[in-house]
């Protein structure tokens, strides 16, 4: 009998956070599943901590280092189950995510794409994992996820049904970053999301790495999104890109790359933008940097 759920772990070098996030799958009150752990080339002990882990349900693949979306792929490929589920070695899930997931896939049939709403935390931060009852007013089935324009879910709070993979085909390899947000409108122009409002699952969010160093990472390879525009009737999918290039704005701007900052500045059409993104968009580039850098030196302090 297959499981429930394959869930796919990419891995490359988490040996701080692999056998927590782990923890988090196995002590799932649903428990119906495989876990499949991919490991892109980690240098460090991750595979050493996740070869400890002697649930039967674990299965550790090991490639080259390939990247994110060939190490999901490689886990697509190898999932036994119908439902996907994400999930990042270093973010957590309550222990009741799974349960909510097939609540609303036991409710939502005909339906392929079902997130969970995050909440963020650091390393510093005691993480409480025990959630609320499952509440079904906190559904909600979104038909078009372009007209919302911020983020409500993460890759490790998302479950797709398999058949959508072999539809709208698997992750793009060749794109370095911003492959989630590629995905995501190549879902979304053909599927709705079963949303829920509570958060179920832990976003991981280092302070330290928030603090970007100046030009780094300039070579990233990004989708060009403006090419899904073409044969795509549907009117809020610019304002959806013009959000996905906002996102880029403020990296570019915290690395103080005026040229890149420039270039993702001119697609966008201001007037899609929130009154907030507006003024992050419009404040130059070395006093946002400053601003920001101070905001998240002041905030590491109280974590």
């Amino acid at each position: 009998m297959n499981p429930f759920f394959s869930v796919v772990i990419p891995l490359y070098n988490k040996e701080d956070f692999v056998e927590t996030t782990l923890n988090s799958v196995l002590n799932q009150t649903f428990n119906n599943f495989e876990l499949i752990i991919i490991n892109d080339g980690s240098t460090d002990n991750s595979l050493k901590v996740a070869q400890e882990f002697k649930d039967t349900r674990i299965k550790i693949i090991q490639q080259k280092n390939l990247g994110l979306s060939a190490a999901r792929n490689a886990g697509i490929k190898k999932a036994k189950a119908n439902y996907i589920a994400f999930l990042d070695a270093d973010d957590l899930w309550m222990h009741d995510y799974l349960q909510t997931q097939y609540n609303l896939i036991q409710k939502h049939k005909s339906e392929s794409i079902f997130a969970t709403n995050l909440r963020e935390f650091t390393s510093r931060k005691h993480s409480d994992l025990n959630s609320f009852s499952y509440n079904p007013s906190n559904e909600k089935l979104i038909t078009n996820y372009f007209k919302i324009c911020k983020n409500i879910f993460g890759p490790s709070s998302l479950v797709v049904k398999k058949d959508l993979v072999l539809d709208i085909g698997y992750f793009n390899e060749s794109i370095t970053y911003g492959e989630g947000d590629e995905y995501f409108i190549k879902c979304f122009s053909k599927y709705n999301l079963v949303y829920y409002q509570e958060a179920k699952m832990l976003y991981r969010v280092g302070i330290q790495n928030q603090l970007t160093a100046p030009n780094k990472n300039s070579n990233r390879v990004i989708p060009d999104y403006e090419v899904y525009l073409k044969n795509n009737q549907n009117k809020d999918l610019k304002k959806y890109i013009d959000f996905v290039h906002f996102k880029l704005v403020v990296l570019y701007k915290m690395e103080l790359n005026y040229k890149l900052v420039k270039f993702y500045s001119e697609k966008i059409s201001p007037t899609n933008l929130t009154v907030i993104q507006g003024l992050k968009y419009y404040t130059p580039t070395s006093i946002f940097y400053f601003l920001k850098t101070f905001y998240i030196w002041v905030k590491s302090f109280s974590h």
